[in-house]
């Protein structure tokens, strides 16, 4: 694909977004296009690197009948700068993905890697309490802001801050609702060997104001069983969820991870949020942060076994707020640090100045900042 095919993708969406809506009810395209510059230090060799992207993201939703919706969304990137320069085979490094069929491309040229990737594409049917989706879809069955040991099907990165939709997986999902935040459901995930199979069925209910769930099933030759819950404990939101994975293979380990979690807003906008995460399911030698969300693995988001999460955020004025996330590993020296501080002064238009700052003893100290500006249509 030409880079001028790449451009015209990418001043498509908001004339035709504009058209869907005007001209046809029974289909709706949005999106948005971003432009992030950032720059990067490894300080233990005293490097600074300067890259930029520019991401554009189109919503196609087709509504055929009142039950019938199809939703295919693409992904568009063009990196710019020292990492494509520097990093042996770019574009092998950023096209990963939790997928069974391949619907994504990369091109590299000499200063640039272009990368296109649709990771939505499902028919939906919705009946009066029951729904079923077929196809690119996220499952997402955890409960907790930081960490989610129940969600097994697509576990993200918490440092991958620039994919809010976050990805997806093939697969087949039977959604049963009953009464109040009750029903069942059940996922199968399509694969061609059973260290990429994942399959379970969850239960969900609520209880005095908590709600509930459980579930079970297999995930990459795991037998998995779960419980997950939210609710309050006073004025405080309380949530939680455990996970414990017995393998079928010799070569690898059991493992159980818990996540315990209270947020906390007051009347002035300030909000808090406190987690905690166990994951006995560690390797040391592997002391990494994991940036892409796309091959994670909902038992390596950590290196560390305890994990320590507190997040606070602030709105200064209706156009300006900030947030300060830190991550700390108890037994370890590792700290992560993420400001972040937002400026829309339109409905459609962001700007956001973020900063990532890793500080371990063990590997290398990197401090990045990224200016961000994101135009919504």
């Amino acid at each position: 694909m030409s880079i001028a095919r790449f451009w015209f993708f990418l001043v498509l969406g908001l004339p035709l977004s504009l058209c869907a809506q005007d001209s046809n009810k029974k289909w709706r395209l949005d999106g948005y296009i971003k432009e992030m510059i950032y720059l990067t230090t490894l300080q233990d060799v005293d490097s600074l690197t300067f890259d930029n992207l520019i991401h554009n993201r189109l919503n196609f939703f087709w509504y055929p009948t009142e039950k019938l919706t199809l939703n295919t969304e693409v992904r568009t990137r063009m990196f710019h700068g020292d990492a494509v320069k520097t990093i042996p085979s770019f574009g092998n490094f950023i096209d990963v993905n939790n997928d069974f069929f391949d619907f994504s491309y990369t091109e590299d040229f000499d200063q640039m890697v272009f990368h296109i990737m649709i990771d939505r594409l499902y028919l939906q049917w919705n009946d009066a309490s029951w729904q079923l989706k077929a196809g690119r879809q996220r499952i997402n069955w955890g409960v907790n802001l930081a960490w989610n040991p129940n969600d097994i099907f697509n576990a993200y990165s918490l440092y991958d801050f620039d994919y809010e939709e976050r990805p997806g997986t093939d697969a087949l999902r039977f959604q049963k609702f009953i009464g109040y935040a009750g029903g069942y459901e059940i996922a199968i995930k399509i694969a061609d060997n059973w260290d990429e199979f994942t399959a379970a069925a969850m239960y969900k209910w609520n209880v005095k104001g908590f709600d509930l769930q459980a579930l079970g099933g297999i995930m990459k030759n795991n037998l998995t069983a779960g419980v997950g819950w939210a609710g309050n404990l006073g004025l405080a939101g309380f949530k939680g969820e455990s996970s414990y994975f017995y393998t079928l293979k010799q070569n690898d380990q059991n493992a159980w991870l818990t996540s315990l979690s209270l947020d906390y807003s007051l009347p002035n906008s300030w909000y808090f949020n406190a987690s905690v995460f166990y994951n006995s399911y560690v390797n040391q030698q592997d002391n990494v942060f994991l940036f892409n969300s796309a091959n994670a693995d909902v038992r390596s988001l950590t290196p560390y076994k305890w994990n320590a999460f507190l997040q606070t955020s602030y709105t200064f004025h209706p156009l300006f707020s900030g947030s300060l996330l830190t991550l700390g590993y108890p037994g370890n020296s590792g700290l992560f640090i993420n400001p972040t501080f937002t400026f829309a002064p339109l409905n459609n238009f962001d700007l956001d100045l973020i900063g990532q700052i890793f500080c371990n003893k063990d590997s290398q100290n990197t401090s990045s900042a990224y200016l961000r500006l994101k135009y919504s249509f």
